[in-house]
C-alpha cells in the first residue's frame, strides 16, 4: 500500500527555498534538519508534502518518495529490486529520525526513494 507521493527537489540555499515555500506559498516547516533538509506540508492537507534537500547527494539525479506505510514493506521492495539487479543510489538505511528508506533508479532515471516510519503514526 502507498500511502503518499512526495516531490523532492535540491537546494543550494534552504533559507531562501523555506522563504519562497513557506512565507510566499503557505507551507509550513514539517521536519528540518537544517543546513541539509526540510520538510514541508500544507497546514491543511499535512499528506500534502515537499521534501527539499541541499545538493549535498552530488550525482544523484531529482526524484520524489514513495511511503510505503511499513518498514517491513521498505525491506521487501528493496529485496526485490536487488534480485532485479536495479541500481540503488542510496542504500537501504533507518534514519535518526525515524524513516526506513532506500533510493533506486526507475527505468526513467528517476530517482525514487522508498521509504517508511519507523514507528507508527498516530
Amino acid at each position: 500500500m502507498v500511502s503518499r507521493i512526495i516531490p523532492e527537489i535540491r537546494s543550494d540555499d534552504l533559507g531562501a527555498t523555506r522563504d519562497f515555500y513557506c512565507d510566499l506559498i503557505g507551507l509550513q516547516v514539517e521536519m528540518a534538519d537544517l543546513p541539509a533538509f526540510l520538510l514541508l506540508s500544507s497546514p491543511t492537507t499535512p499528506a500534502a508534502q515537499l521534501i527539499v534537500n541541499d545538493n549535498g547527494h552530488t550525482g544523484l539525479p531529482p526524484g520524489f518518495a514513495i511511503d510505503v506505510e511499513t518498514p517491513a514493506r521498505v525491506d521487501a521492495i528493496h529485496a526485490e529490486v536487488t534480485r532485479r539487479g536495479l541500481p540503488v543510489v542510496e542504500p537501504l538505511t533507518t534514519k535518526p529520525w525515524g524513516i526506513r528508506r532506500f533510493s533506486v533508479i526507475d527505468p526513467n532515471g528517476v530517482r525514487v526513494t522508498i521509504v517508511a516510519h519507523v514507528e507508527e503514526r498516530g
